[in-house]
């Protein structure tokens, strides 16, 4: 994926879901791993490659509170973790409802 460009899996309507950013690397199983989770889900998310970029890195950094492995994931700007972290929010039944949640840009 191009950085910060907005991918689209699915056909669930974006106004009504959560704002989800997923901080890649090239080559990345577990990176490959939440994608294949986010795009079972048929939700949209911003993939931003930050491989090539210390400045990515950096804000990927800041914006996770310290996280530096990949991915890192932010739904609706509340970092969550990365790839075991998503899969375990799955398993609790809890991605569902964080997904479901509008995100504070999209309420009217």
């Amino acid at each position: 994926m191009t950085s910060g460009i907005p991918y689209k899996a699915g056909s669930k309507e974006s106004d009504t879901m959560a704002r989800i950013v997923i901080y890649t690397r090239m080559f990345c199983g577990f990176c490959t791993a939440a994608k294949k989770l986010l795009d079972g889900k048929g939700v949209e998310f911003e993939e931003i490659d930050a491989s090539m970029s210390p400045e990515r890195r950096k804000e990927m950094a800041e914006r996770s509170g310290g996280g530096r492995t990949f991915p890192q994931i932010l739904i609706n700007d509340q970092p969550i973790g990365g790839c075991n972290e998503l899969y375990a929010l799955d398993a609790s039944g809890e991605l569902d409802k964080l997904l479901a949640q509008s995100s504070p840009e999209t309420i009217s």
